[in-house]
């Protein structure tokens, strides 16, 4: 795929608007207030996906969720976009903290807590990427508890795996006669790293020749979409570099559907490859958002208490015919306050907290600055003009 076969990434956050292309121009428009369902009288299937940004426990993060009784619990911290969540069918994240038992720890090294899963899994998470640089902050015994943690939790983990045969049993979630398959690579991990024994089946780092091959098998094993989570790019910048351009690339021509990036801890924007005719019928069409920022931090620098939901409807026809779109993204801020002395953290859906700034316990002031807030990366994503 040529570079030309992008079309300019256009969105807007906070507003929920979709995003739609058609050859040579784009519209936004706003989506119908309605829950998607899972078949149309023409007999199309649909499966609706969401995925966030960064799940990073900063050890202030884990400390505002201790409780008397001496547990963890992060509902209330995630109460406010769950209600979004129960849109979809498929909910996925980017678990940037190993959960290895014993004291927990927050950045360089993180450390979290057991607890975080079993309140991810009450908000609506059903999937999580474990590939990130931090996968290793408590070696490899980390890795290997928090993919344990995450299966014994009930939710599909990628990116990092318990054995061989784990590694090779292909990660598929359906729903409403949809399949998608999953999986998750790391561009490295910090500090110094070794396999054990030459065992590479433990972490997935970027390699396009093995990420392709992936994708292809996933397409084998039954997946009518695939989607790749992949940690790269630089960190707070906020337009994706060559590489994350090129890898994408490379990617969508190996057969991926949807590319979801991690990393930056800022939000940058996508590229959205229009469906082509091929072989007498269209093609499904192709996306990549290359840094939904962070969800869940205590990162307090500009744009780091920033992220994005994206919500892809993905669906086949009567005749298995494959459809992306539309995209919509939701902008998302992690809101930081001290509370009877406590500090508080709390994920807010920017637009529904601007709009009703009473419910979500906001000031009008905050409202205000919500709106700015929206208008400003809206901006950003609209705005992006690749080289």
């Amino acid at each position: 795929m040529r570079r030309r076969d992008f079309i300019k990434w256009a969105a807007t956050t906070v507003a929920a608007l979709s995003v739609w292309a058609a050859p040579g121009s784009l519209q936004l428009r706003r989506p119908k207030r309605r829950l998607v369902t899972a078949c149309d009288p023409a007999g199309e299937r649909r499966l609706t996906m969401m995925a966030t940004g960064d799940i990073m426990m900063h050890l202030p993060v884990s400390q505002s969720a201790l409780q008397p009784d001496g547990h963890y619990d992060f509902r209330p911290h995630l109460q406010y976009v769950r209600p979004l969540f129960r849109n979809a069918d498929l909910v996925m994240g980017n678990l940037e903290t190993p959960l290895a038992g014993g004291p927990l720890h927050g950045y360089p090294a993180f450390n979290g807590p057991d607890e975080l899963i079993d309140s991810l899994k009450w908000a609506g998470f059903s999937a999580l990427t474990l590939a990130n640089n931090h996968s290793l902050d408590q070696g490899w015994k980390g890795i290997f508890r928090t993919a344990e943690v995450v299966r014994q939790g009930g939710l599909i983990y990628v990116g990092a795996y318990l054995s061989a045969e784990d590694r090779a049993r292909a990660r598929l979630f359906s729903a409403h006669g949809v399949t998608v398959g999953l999986t998750g690579y790391t561009y490295g991990v910090n500090g110094g790293w070794q396999y054990p024994k030459g065992e590479s089946w433990r972490l997935n780092f970027v390699d396009e020749t093995a990420m392709a091959a992936e994708v292809q098998g996933l397409g084998e094993a039954g997946a009518d979409f695939i989607v790749v989570n992949i940690h790269f790019g630089d960190e707070y910048h906020r337009e994706p570099n060559r590489k994350q351009l090129a890898l994408a690339e490379a990617l969508f021509e190996a057969g991926a559907d949807l590319i979801i990036g991690h990393h930056p801890h800022v939000v940058q924007p996508g590229r959205v490859q229009l469906g082509r005719v091929h072989n007498g019928g269209p093609e499904s069409g192709r996306a990549a958002v290359f840094s939904l920022g962070n969800f869940l931090s205590n990162q307090r620098d500009r744009y780091t208490d920033q992220g994005l939901m994206v919500t892809a409807v993905l669906s086949l026809d009567s005749q298995g015919r494959k459809h992306l779109g539309p995209l919509v993204l939701h902008q998302t801020r992690c809101i930081r306050r001290v509370v009877e002395g406590k500090t508080t953290y709390r994920v807010l859906p920017v637009y529904e907290a601007s709009q009703n700034p009473a419910a979500f316990g906001l000031t009008a002031a905050e409202a205000a600055f919500l709106a700015r807030d929206h208008q400003d990366m809206s901006r950003h994503l609209v705005d992006y003009q690749p080289d």
